[in-house]
């Protein structure tokens, strides 16, 4: 008998993530380094580092609860039409991974934490025959495995309270270098605490040095050995959302400045389209501590994609190449023209899925880049074969937003 899939489920700051395709933290990469020395045939031993590790997320989901959950949202299948998130917002996050028992049942029996995750890459994949896809990579330190229930509790700070008792106690214990810990994570606001120093903890609650403040959002992973009960605030939105879309869903428009006026196209021919989100992130150390205290992106974002095309005519293929190069149809174009325009990307639920579901038509999620600038394409005749371009571009200032349905 094997792990199934099916077992195991991925919970983002107490939310479930939906059409999960491949999920989980891969490996943990622990620097080390061999010490010898001279006059010894033999090593002395071998010195280890902060550990390091990627969690990698792909899934088929095309709304923005993903988004919602990176940048903060408490219950972003709430979120109003129109909001807007920007990923240069994203804040730290705990997953825990439940593992139900394989016998048919939903109780969890054991599982795993990976808390303090911070975003490091976003991607999004949409063609014309394959299921619109995203995958985000986010960069921790840790990784436990609980013979129980991983659970991440909330709490809020109101500036009098110190002591915060768990709900789901006794949590069990964990040794790290000697020392006894029941809390796995303690963060306040998404800023990782610091055990001894910011706070104390037992099996059965943490103690804060000084009280939070009022509104802080305190979170606490630990594992508990109540198997029978699974304190996560589980997403039962299924009903209201596709399994998955293709292209004959998605419609992109492109936009550019003519005679001081924006005008926005509509792109046929788009066979495909790609979006990536990357930042830089620097690890911040402190003596004594054997985790980061804090990561962040030592630079803005570079947003770049492609879009696939396959021209129906030479009148349109020029049409096209006209927008992206801001020249007039009638002269000649370069490489070294180029134009930033604003490039958005709209996906549309394909089926209604019932009475109370979403209309098919209806548009749940826009991608949108202010300042997008392409780079003329190369071609490569085939016989046999039609012509397939590919055009690339970046932004200019880095900025990627995503909407919930269509952008304000």
């Amino acid at each position: 008998m094997a792990i199934r899939a099916g077992q195991i489920l991925h919970v983002a700051n107490s939310f479930v993530v939906d059409r999960i395709q491949t999920g989980g933290p891969g490996s943990l990469n622990i620097p080390q380094e061999k010490i010898k020395e001279l006059g010894n045939y033999q090593s002395v031993g071998i010195v280890r580092d902060v550990p390091d590790l990627s969690f990698n997320l792909d899934c088929l989901d095309v709304d923005t609860e993903i988004e919602g959950i990176l940048t903060g949202n408490a219950d972003p299948s709430a979120a109003a039409d129109h909001t807007t998130y920007n990923l240069i917002n994203a804040k730290p996050i705990d997953v825990v991974s439940p593992w139900k028992s394989p016998y048919g049942a939903f109780a969890i029996v054991k599982g795993c934490a990976i808390p303090q995750l911070t975003l490091e890459s976003a991607s999004y994949r949409y063609g014309l025959k394959e299921n619109a896809a995203e995958q985000f990579s986010l960069k921790g330190d840790s990784i436990f495995y609980v013979p129980g229930v991983p659970v991440r509790e909330t709490f809020t700070g109101n500036s009098i309270l110190t002591t915060f008792a768990y709900a789901a106690g006794p949590a069990l214990l964990y040794t790290e270098g000697g020392t006894s810990i029941y809390a796995l994570n303690v963060s306040v606001d998404g800023v990782r605490q610091t055990l001894g120093t910011d706070y104390t903890a037992t099996a059965t609650n943490v103690v804060f040095t000084d009280p939070p403040a009022t509104g802080a959002k305190i979170a606490v992973v630990y594992g508990s050995s109540d198997a029978a009960s699974y304190l996560q605030a589980v997403h039962q939105g299924v009903s209201v959302k596709p399994a998955a879309i293709r292209g004959k869903d998605i419609d992109v428009y492109f936009s550019t400045d003519i005679l001081g006026s924006p005008v926005e196209v509509k792109w046929p021919d788009v066979t495909s389209a790609n979006i990536d989100w990357r930042v830089t992130l620097e690890d911040d150390f402190e003596f004594g501590n054997p985790h980061a205290v804090y990561r962040e992106a030592t630079d803005v974002p570079e947003v770049t994609g492609s879009l696939g095309l396959r021209p129906r005519s030479l009148e349109y293929l020029f049409t096209r190449l006209a927008q992206i190069t801001g020249v007039d149809e009638a002269d000649v174009i370069g490489p070294q023209a180029s134009v930033a325009g604003a490039l958005r990307i709209v996906l549309k639920n394909p089926d209604s899925g019932g009475s109370s579901a979403v209309p098919a038509g209806t548009v749940l999620k826009t991608h949108y880049i202010p300042a997008a600038r392409f780079t003329i394409p190369g071609y490569e005749g085939r016989v046999s074969q039609k012509v397939d371009m590919t055009l690339n571009f970046e932004s200019d200032d880095g900025v990627l937003e995503t909407s919930k349905g269509t952008r304000a």
